[in-house]
């Protein structure tokens, strides 16, 4: 089996820098393992490492992606197990870095996507139910997924509904028993206060930095509402400032409170 080294954990711990320092150690190439730092036009909402913080190491699968695209985690799996085969042929062990849970593990293990797409039609009928009503039907059809997906992600929510209605187990879609490659996952944590305190510090400077003007910048590009972008931590309660439905302030904080309950969701996830 190829050797793959993971560095993950909650957002704002700290996975950046040492995964640059053990990249330069065995002189290898890091692999985004982030669902937002795909994408262009957003540096400083998803805090992408900059050139300084890249320190000379090539980062793959970063800031690749128009904003107006759709990209799936089949997508991702398919583009990194890719990445991953071509630097081992390099004689070089690849380090995936990031937070993004389902991305890395469905590219660890066994998992298998459906090859239809969504059938936008069936989800119609659902059009009438907010997002709580709707996860709870998931929890009637497949409690082991609405355990591990968010109510607010109704895009997901949406195709695990579909699937247990076409009676595909657990099983058959993910055999996350079946590791695919010999990987050393290193897992980063901190005390959760002290986490808490360097994520709110952490979008204080994104706010300074030009955050609000980089959404602004997204929102002129006129993406639709349901597009993967525009549901990154931070963009929707930033954009209702933007909008004028509330204070600078209340963004922030909400913004901060989102980043929290995310991180506190990625430490139950690993």
């Amino acid at each position: 089996m190829q050797k793959v080294i993971v560095i993950t954990g909650p957002t704002g711990v700290g996975k950046t820098k040492l995964s640059v320092l053990l990249a330069k150690y065995l002189n290898t190439e890091i692999i985004n393992g982030d669902a937002y730092q795909i994408y262009k036009d957003m540096n400083i909402g998803t805090a992408k490492p900059t050139i300084e913080e890249m320190n000379g190491i090539k980062h793959h699968l970063m800031d690749f992606l128009s904003p107006l695209s759709n990209f799936s985690i089949h997508d991702y799996q398919i583009l990194v197990r890719n990445k991953i085969s071509e630097l081992w042929d390099n004689s070089r062990i690849p380090i995936i870095v990031g937070g993004s849970g389902l991305y890395i593990d469905s590219v660890l293990y066994d998992y298998r996507f459906e090859d239809s797409g969504r059938n936008i039609e069936d989800e119609k009928k659902y059009d009438h139910l907010d997002n709580i009503e709707l996860h709870k039907i998931l929890e009637s059809l497949d409690i082991e997924s609405a355990n591990k997906i968010h109510p607010n992600n109704r895009k997901r929510v949406l195709r695990a509904i579909e699937l247990a209605n076409n009676n595909i187990s657990n099983e058959e879609r993910n055999l996350k028993n079946n590791p695919m490659y010999d990987f050393l996952l290193i897992f980063l944590n901190d005390d959760r206060e002290v986490l808490y305190e360097r994520i709110n510090d952490r979008v204080d400077i994104m706010i300074e930095n030009g955050a609000l003007a980089e959404i602004e910048k997204l929102l002129n590009k006129n993406i639709a509402e349901d597009m993967p972008v525009m549901k990154a931590i931070g963009v929707p309660e930033l954009k209702k400032y933007i909008e004028g439905k509330v204070s600078e302030d209340e963004a922030v904080n909400e913004a901060k409170l989102r980043t929290r309950q995310y991180a506190k969701r990625q430490l139950t996830w690993f």
